[in-house]
């Protein structure tokens, strides 16, 4: 259940209208990054949450996201200023022959789609994209900051900004409760699980905690090594079926680089190996 409470969560100041402004901050009412968009996410994930913990976090930031879409709103629609008379080359002309106020679309007149809207019903993989979400947000105001010398506009974003900041420390916070449960699961780890492929030709190879270390083996030349069809191991039974079905032998075709390996000695009777 919802109220119209009618003191907004921060108060919005404009020093005087900048419809140049207005149109660029559109891009957070009905943009792909902007409030709306948050506010639609984080409600579809909760809907389909079962964690009553997660779920009541997820409905108390979507309902923030709802009250920060009422500030962008309002700032717009002050900004836009007068609109029952404006010039024609009044650089929002599209609000003031439409609405008299916001549209939802963004900055370049896309409008809003559902298709912005990020949910899997995974928690792990939601809320990593929550986290991302937030930040993407952060770097459009911060991005807008620069834009506008209004103080009281800069004020209301350095506000908006700093919510980003806390909502996506909420989601960091509660990723790591869930740490190796949905998509964080080791749920097939096999010989290409920690691998790194260096792909790239020429000086300059860089290395780091993504490509060594923690376990990862750095593969110099893994189209000559893997030119062929991936293996992952041995079948858990003699019945049972292989990743590629037997008789494959296109492995020059695409990758004449690609030394097919030698075929295993066959088993003497009396000297079989375990199957695992």
């Amino acid at each position: 259940m919802f109220k119209h409470i009618k003191d907004m969560e921060y108060t919005v100041r404009v020093d005087r209208p900048d419809p140049r402004f207005a149109n660029l901050l559109l891009e957070q009412f009905g943009g792909p990054h902007g409030e709306l968009k948050a506010a639609m996410q984080y409600f579809s994930q909760a809907v389909g949450c079962n964690d009553p913990k997660l779920r009541d976090m997820l409905q108390d930031i979507a309902a923030e996201e709802l009250s920060h879409f009422e500030m962008v709103g309002e700032c717009i629609a002050m900004l836009l200023g007068p609109t029952d008379n404006v010039s024609r080359d009044f650089s929002a002309i599209h609000m003031a022959l439409l609405p008299a106020g916001p549209i939802i679309t963004n900055s370049m007149g896309a409008p809003w789609t559902a298709a912005y809207i990020e949910t899997t019903g995974d928690l792990y993989t939601d809320l990593a994209s929550n986290s991302s979400a937030e930040l993407r947000a952060k770097l459009i105001y911060e991005r807008l900051l620069q834009q506008t010398d209004d103080a009281g506009v800069k004020d209301m974003i350095r506000f908006l900004l700093s919510r980003e900041e806390s909502h996506n420390f909420s989601f960091l916070q509660a990723l790591e409760t869930l740490k190796g449960t949905g998509t964080d699961a080791n749920f097939r780890d096999t010989e290409f699980t920690k691998k790194y492929m260096n792909l790239s030709t020429g000086a300059g190879d860089a290395r780091g905690p993504w490509n060594q270390g923690n376990g990862i083996q750095y593969e110099e030349n893994p189209n000559e090594k893997y030119g062929g069809p991936a293996a992952y191991g041995q079948d858990l039974g003699a019945d049972s079926k292989g990743e590629i079905g037997p008789g494959y032998s296109d492995s020059t075709r695409n990758n004449p680089q690609y030394t097919q390996p030698k075929a295993p000695t066959p088993n003497v009777a009396g000297q079989e190996k375990p199957v695992h």
